[in-house]
């Protein structure tokens, strides 16, 4: 009996031992698995806040009235997409592509253009002066 009882205490010793390295390695899966939860939680978190952020910013421009590029009107996209057709007769003559007489008819062809767009479209119809000319070529 004293074989039998040391293989039987043995055994226990064995499965004991066994449950104790099973439950050391659940514990160690179970914190890994709790931090890579955590983890993928704050993504979500940091993703749903970044989205109902984007949409406040989105209702907020819409509700202030402003405007997107393709709504805006011509002259403002054209200002800043490109020169003004005085702004590019001026570079020409700056280079010196023009002379004073070409420049001057150049500019007047283009002031009229300018004045006839205006009394087309119902705004103020002016009229071209020499100032005008010559304020325009200073500048």
């Amino acid at each position: 009996m004293g074989r039998l009882s040391s293989v039987l205490l043995k055994g226990v010793g064995v499965l004991v031992l066994a449950l104790i390295v099973l439950s050391v390695v659940g514990t160690i899966l179970g914190i890994a698995l709790s931090v890579i939860a955590a983890v993928l939680s704050m993504i979500v978190s940091l993703a749903i806040m970044g989205l109902f952020a984007l949409a406040v910013v989105g209702l907020f421009s819409m509700l202030s009235g402003r405007s997107s590029p393709a709504e805006e009107p011509d002259s403002q996209r054209q200002s800043t997409d490109q020169p003004d057709p005085e702004e590019r007769l001026r570079s020409r003559y700056v280079a010196g592509e023009l002379e004073d007489e070409e420049f001057e008819r150049e500019l007047e062809r283009l002031l009229a253009d300018d004045r006839q767009d205006r009394t087309e479209s119902g705004r103020a119809s002016g009229h071209t002066t020499a100032n005008e000319t010559r304020r325009l070529r200073d500048r």
